[in-house]
């Protein structure tokens, strides 16, 4: 399988977005693939969607999946010239400026654009960055996508079991601390809930303990597809350091709120066939902080 991986990468884009488009076709009318969960999702994220609304929107989120997807093989192969030509950034100085004063920095995104593309394009600024990622089940695909990701140099990837201990470690570093914030936490009942696109969503915690415990500024980071092959990269700062008087939940509240703007303009690049909303709002919780 690793040399299908790595053929795969090494065709040019333009043929691999027409193998796109056609996986996008078989996607949607032969195998629907997770299209429940997806429609399920949508409907329920925006209340008021027609159904022919719903599937058209299923339909476009269909392209941007299996484009995506054929983008991170497309990693393997990329050059530093034709990634930095592909994603650009913009106003990168929030994090910049804390670095050069020796600050960490924690940066908080949502499951939209191409997060594989944003590491590289991370690796390749002038700043250094941790990237906490959840290790695949499948061990062929994982050490294929951690070879991937390791394409360039600058970043440094932390699996996330392991990201508490490795942010303690390396607190001395002055780097960018990046966090996929928006995954479906196990423990609902540790979670932080909130009305997150029309629903009661939980949240991990996990954002907001690193930046009370360290006293890390947090910023938003989101990567919108511009057109095929095109993002732009953008940072917000959402909370800045000493947090005495900042009610707990607060980072979070923020972090979500960004969030579901940027999914509100650009519906069709969140990844609506996660199960994002699994669990039902407890009765009794308890957040761990």
């Amino acid at each position: 399988m690793m040399f299908l991986y790595k053929l795969l990468g090494k065709l040019p884009l333009f043929i691999l977005y027409t193998l796109a488009t056609g996986v996008k076709w078989v996607f949607y009318y032969v195998i629907a693939y997770r299209k429940k969960v997806i429609v399920q999702n949508i409907s329920h994220s925006f209340p008021g969607l027609k159904s022919n609304k719903i599937n058209d929107l299923t339909y476009q989120f269909y392209g941007y999946l299996t484009d995506q997807l054929v983008e991170f093989f497309y990693g393997a192969s990329i050059s530093k010239e034709e990634m930095l030509e592909r994603v650009e950034m913009v106003n990168e100085h929030y994090i910049s400026d804390y670095l050069q004063a020796g600050t960490p920095v924690v940066l908080v995104a949502g499951h939209q654009g191409n997060w594989e593309w944003a590491i590289h394009r991370l690796a390749l600024s002038n700043n250094l960055y941790d990237v906490v990622y959840q290790k695949l089940n499948n061990p062929a695909f994982n050490d294929f996508t951690m070879e991937v990701r390791s394409r360039f140099p600058g970043v440094t990837l932390l699996e996330k079991r392991e990201s508490i201990i490795a942010t303690r470690d390396r607190k001395h570093i002055a780097r960018g601390i990046c966090l996929a914030a928006d995954q479906a936490p196990q423990k609902p009942e540790s979670a932080y809930w909130t009305t997150f696109l029309n629903q009661d969503t939980a949240f991990f915690t996990g954002m907001e303990r690193f930046a009370r415990d360290y006293n890390y500024p947090v910023v938003f980071v989101e990567l919108i597809r511009q057109k095929r092959g095109k993002y732009i990269m953008s940072f917000e700062p959402i909370a800045n350091p000493d947090y005495d008087n900042l009610p707990k939940g607060e980072i979070i509240e923020r972090f979500a709120r960004r969030l579901e703007k940027s999914i509100i303009k650009y519906p069709e690049q969140y990844l609506w066939s996660h199960r994002r909303w699994k669990h039902t709002k407890p009765e009794n919780i308890l957040m761990k902080w």
